[in-house]
């Protein structure tokens, strides 16, 4: 069995384990564990798929209308910052009523979303249905996020979250290329009927498969009006945290320092189908092979990464991967063909995956049950932030400065990031945590 300890060093007082093939199989027994987990995951899985089939086409349609980058960063934006809004108010609405609502709503109204995409001929509309998709976002992601962090215990929680950011990755690794082909024989609007289609099996898993795990704040000891938490969030936001957090330095730390890095990594959906058709001359086939690999490495290491995050700690994960992903993206402008751009996209993908589950790991495990949606909604808002922010800005650099400099701005800003991340964020003691996640 191969050893990554020397690689990762244990934390103090873990009992010194061997992490390799064997032990990541053995990790995947938590599906037997957590019903809830695998049928929350499997329903992402499905929905995924549809997503892969349109997001690296999505730009390309734009074009087709006659959308300049600025536009198409415009738009990527406008998903991000209506999720920005929706995000918070979910994870608020999520601790009041509890998830299952929330991310069964969310999926159906994904389910019209996509379909009246397909029908749109403007830009105007692509516009606003790129919005509404961001909504339904906001009340799914989040949300799911804390339903996984209510059911699986703290040291179980690297590995669900790589587990479910695993079922991200093999939807992406399909999608794409399915997209690719439909895309490039038929229509091309046809994969965004198929990813309504998708979308409404998703919504009817939840429905029927799903059981609430969080039956509301109103049983809680601890409450607080809608009013008064919005006040406490804007006013006073240190003291807001502390209320919902006994580390919000950490918290904080963690939010900015994903912020950071997520304003550089948000530029690769818009400007990378663009500079591949564009610059580096790949049809539509080859730019979904490119996501394709995106979703297949992506396949390959979250869940280990997960996992290794719950024995080494999640700090160390997110640090390493974070600057591989910020130096891989940088380095895209080198790319000469599709074969150069591969390689350089799989590296980057590589490290994404290392951090990816690691995040939300530490960000549910440093709140209670009853506060998990609202810590949840509060990073998911700076994590949309970033989206919005990359996403916009990325177009208008691409304008004014060449198809290369948003990947030169993704490396800088993903390297400040991390730099945060490395200064900023204490991870907790274990037993702590576990302390803090039996509390109710």
């Amino acid at each position: 069995d191969i050893s990554l300890n020397s690689f990762f060093p244990m934390e103090k007082g873990k009992e010194q384990e061997k992490f390799g093939f064997r032990s990541v199989i053995s990790d995947l027994k938590i599906v037997l564990k957590y019903r809830e987990l695998l049928i929350l995951s499997f329903a992402v899985f499905v929905s995924m798929i549809g997503f892969g089939l349109v997001m690296p086409f999505l730009p390309v349609y734009a074009e087709k209308y006659g959308a300049t980058d600025t536009y198409i960063g415009w738009m990527m934006a406008i998903f991000a910052i209506v999720r920005l809004v929706f995000s918070p108010v979910g994870g608020w609405l999520s601790d009041k009523i509890g998830r299952k609502p929330l991310i069964v709503f969310g999926m159906f109204l994904y389910t019209v979303v996509m379909f009246l995409f397909g029908l749109a001929d403007s830009l105007p509309e692509l516009f606003l249905y790129r919005g509404a998709q961001g909504a339904a976002s906001g009340l799914v992601w989040p949300v799911a996020m804390a339903y996984i962090g209510d059911v699986v215990k703290e040291k179980d929680r690297g590995k669900a979250m790589g587990l479910y950011t695993l079922t991200f990755a093999s939807g992406n690794a399909i999608g794409p290329m399915l997209g690719g082909l439909i895309a490039s024989n038929f229509a091309l609007a046809t994969p965004f009927y198929f990813t309504s289609g998708l979308a409404l099996v998703s919504g009817l898993l939840l429905l029927f498969g799903l059981k609430e795990s969080f039956e509301g704040e109103e049983t809680s000891k601890k409450t607080i009006t809608k009013s008064r938490a919005i006040k406490n969030m804007i006013t006073k936001p240190m003291s807001y945290l502390k209320s919902i957090t006994p580390y919000p330095v950490t918290f904080l730390g963690i939010s900015l320092g994903s912020f950071t890095v997520f304003l550089g990594l948000a530029v690769l959906y818009p400007m990378l189908p663009i500079y591949g058709k564009n610059v580096l001359g790949l049809g539509l086939a080859k730019i979904g092979y490119i996501f394709t690999i995106i979703g297949a490495v992506q396949m390959v290491f979250m869940f280990p990464s997960g996992s290794l995050g719950d024995r080494v700690g999640r700090k160390k994960m997110i640090v390493t991967g974070s600057l591989i992903a910020s130096v891989f993206i940088g380095a895209i402008i080198f790319a000469i063909g599709f074969y150069t751009l591969a390689i350089i996209i799989a590296l980057y993908t590589v490290g994404r995956s290392l951090a990816r589950p690691s995040i939300p790991a530490l960000v549910t495990s440093l709140t209670s049950k009853e506060n998990r949606g609202k810590g949840m909604g509060i990073y998911t808002f700076f994590q949309n932030m970033a989206w919005a922010g990359g996403s916009f800005v990325s177009g208008m650099i691409s304008d004014g400065f060449g198809r290369q400099s948003p990947f030169i701005f993704a490396f800088i800003v993903g390297i400040l990031g991390t730099i945060i991340i490395f200064y900023f964020v204490k991870e907790p003691d274990k037993l702590d945590l576990e302390k803090l996640d039996q509390q109710s």
